[in-house]
């Protein structure tokens, strides 16, 4: 009985240890199995973006995958006995699962890097535009060398006296319209 039971139990360990070691021929090796998932999960994300109306998904999603497929070396029914044979050794698939996660989040990560800096470009862009924009007026300022501030100072208070009329104490007052100085004079015309 002792025998028996040995040599049970060394079966047993064989076949435990043939069963999960090798991938069959048949199946994509988890390398490859990495890169499919992947992209159908990008395809599935920009599939996502498109209208939902009957036929839409196989109308637009078809020819992407097709594509995706022959740009990997494979077809639908390589991937599909991929898919079981993982399906069955869940710790392989969570193992290639994490792979595509990271894959993922690397794409989305250099994607957001590469929009950032188009934005800071187009910021920089814009930035120069108004710079250039502002030489151009300052510079057109600049084209009036006989322009003196001290000239315009002088000028615009001798305007200001000629407006208000000073008393007899240097008080200012405001000029008489014509009006009333035509009838100032009238007054004193008459007296």
């Amino acid at each position: 009985m002792h025998k028996y039971i040995t040599l049970f139990f060394s079966a047993a360990l064989f076949l435990c240890a043939c069963n999960g070691k090798s991938i069959p021929n048949d199946v994509l090796k988890p390398d490859a199995m990495v890169a499919v998932l992947t992209e159908m999960h990008i395809i599935d994300g920009s599939l996502y973006n498109t209208t939902q109306i009957p036929d839409s998904l196989y109308k637009y999603g078809a020819g992407k995958y097709i594509a995706m497929f022959q740009r990997l070396h494979t077809d639908t029914a390589h991937f599909n006995r991929s898919m079981r044979y993982y399906a069955m050794q869940p710790d392989k698939l969570l193992a290639i699962y994490d792979q595509v996660d990271i894959k993922i989040k690397s794409k989305t990560d250099s994607l957001a890097k590469v929009q950032t800096e188009q934005s800071k470009a187009t910021r920089k862009l814009d930035s120069l535009k108004n710079l250039n924009i502002k030489t151009k007026i300052d510079s057109a300022r600049k084209t009036h060398p006989h322009e003196n501030t001290e000239a315009r100072k002088a000028d615009s208070l001798k305007n200001l006296k000629t407006k208000l009329k000073t008393d007899s104490a240097g008080r200012f007052h405001p000029r008489k319209s014509k009006r009333a100085r035509k009838a100032d004079s009238l007054k004193n015309l008459k007296s």
